[in-house]
């Protein structure tokens, strides 16, 4: 699929395998109820005392037993885990490797590959053009990405033989960012999906540019705005990014999220600002149920000599930097003093853009009830639905290989569970996390 991870990639010659292999290791805990000796950078957020900000310290002492036997079942090679409330990190572990193998111990300034993590963060970019007037939910893509212009819609018939007709309506920026534009994925049994995946459209040596005008070739899975479905879309947000900012997405990102929030670990590329040495190794469950490293594939984007920014999946972050995104968030548009966001854009991110019809929806990270969708995150808006205990107004994603956040504006809260491993969805890691996060919850 799309958004998985493929065993055969360009094979890496010998010396990059050695430095890019993702890594996991031994037990570290830097908590506020635990402070060790996690090396590495000062801690996103300032720490505080967990009862002071209404966490049970009884009660999270069940967290590290709990990611603790993942590791020691040989489940998952590392973990790293965070709770942060009214701007302070009441509690943050990690446990186990960095990389197995070389029992490198998991620290917290160790480099994730967050996969569709990346996609809210590519919604603030945008996001980010919108405040300065520069860009407009509502305008058409063909506004920006004239091959749009001529989108047509799968109407019958089969991937061989497709039958397409004009869409009803046009696509629009807002419906790129819902997954509501009708884009393909490859991630269904649709004739428009198969048609996506053969065109084989997700490599290294194409640019958003090129991935752009040659989705734009292929039919639609439906008239924009009828129909949710998850999909390619935040790519053509990347490339309308490149479109209105003329700089290339990285750089843009780079420009006007990434240095103003503090977030120095967060590329595109293993190249120079990212410390080859902290990547986490990325594993799988071998065929003797053992860990296995994944190479290859889609990893093959993070590679220096790559041309596509990888916009739905392609950033490396460490769990600090994304806190600091993750607070901006909840702190409605701004950081340490410096605004990154408005109000107005981070409220239309976080509440729910998508139509009560189209609701619920089959892909919330937690695969739950009760959950809308905002812009490039689910939204819970209805708390009673839920099996998993949170507050109504949760905005949340995750990564395809074990990487989750959600922030929580009605307890002020963010929490963050972290791994390395293909899918991440094998383990209820996320699930079991947010249960002990609100058991721990006592005020």
């Amino acid at each position: 699929p799309a958004n998985g991870v493929s065993h055969h990639g360009r094979p890496r010659h010998a010396a990059a395998d050695q430095l890019k292999r993702l890594r996991t290791g031994a037990l570290c805990a830097v908590a506020a109820i635990v402070v060790a000796g996690c090396a590495g950078a000062r801690p996103a957020l300032p720490t505080a005392d967990p009862s002071s900000l209404g966490l049970s310290p009884a009660k999270l002492a069940a967290i590290r037993p709990a990611l603790q036997a993942y590791v020691d079942s040989g489940k998952l090679g590392g973990v790293y885990a965070v709770i942060a409330r009214n701007g302070y990190i009441g509690y943050e572990l990690t446990v186990g490797w960095q990389d197995v193998g070389e029992r490198t111990p998991l620290e917290r300034d160790a480099v994730f590959r967050i996969f569709s993590m990346t996609k809210p963060v590519i919604a603030a970019g945008a996001m980010k053009l919108i405040d300065q007037g520069r860009l407009s939910l509502d305008d058409p893509v063909s506004k920006y990405i004239p091959a749009f212009a001529g989108a047509k819609v799968f109407a019958g018939g089969s991937a061989d033989a497709p039958v397409v007709r004009a869409a009803d309506s046009v696509m629009t920026v807002r419906h790129l960012l819902t997954h509501t534009a009708g884009l393909p994925y490859g991630l269904t049994r649709e004739p428009a999906d198969s048609i996506f995946s053969r065109a084989l459209l997700y490599h290294a040596a194409s640019t958003l540019a090129e991935f752009a005008d040659s989705i734009a070739k292929l039919p639609l899975l439906f008239t924009p705005g009828t129909r949710w479905s998850y999909s390619s879309s935040l790519e053509i947000v990347g490339r309308i990014i490149e479109v209105v900012s003329g700089q290339p997405l990285d750089r843009f990102m780079k420009q006007e999220l990434f240095e103003p929030l503090g977030m120095k670990d967060t590329s595109f590329r293993l190249d120079e600002d990212v410390d080859d040495d902290k990547v986490v190794v990325l594993y799988e469950r071998g065929e003797d149920g053992r860990l296995a490293v994944v190479r290859g594939g889609l990893l093959d984007m993070y590679e220096p000599e790559a041309r596509f920014y990888w916009a739905s999946g392609g950033l490396l972050s460490t769990p600090d930097d994304y806190l600091r995104f993750a607070q901006m968030l909840l702190n409605g548009g701004e950081l340490n003093g410096v605004r990154v966001l408005s109000r107005e854009s981070v409220a239309a991110m976080t509440s729910s853009q998508v139509a009560e019809p189209l609701l619920p929806h089959p892909r919330t990270t937690l695969i739950d009830e009760g959950y809308g969708f905002g812009l490039a995150g689910s939204v819970l808006v209805d708390a009673t639905r839920t099996r998993v205990p949170g507050a109504a107004g949760i905005y949340r994603w995750s990564g395809y290989v074990g990487t989750y956040f959600w922030i929580d504006p009605q307890n002020q809260l963010v929490g963050m569970v972290w791994t390395q491993h293909n899918p991440g969805r094998l383990y209820p890691l996320e699930a079991e996390f947010q249960r002990m996060v609100y058991d721990a919850l006592s005020r």
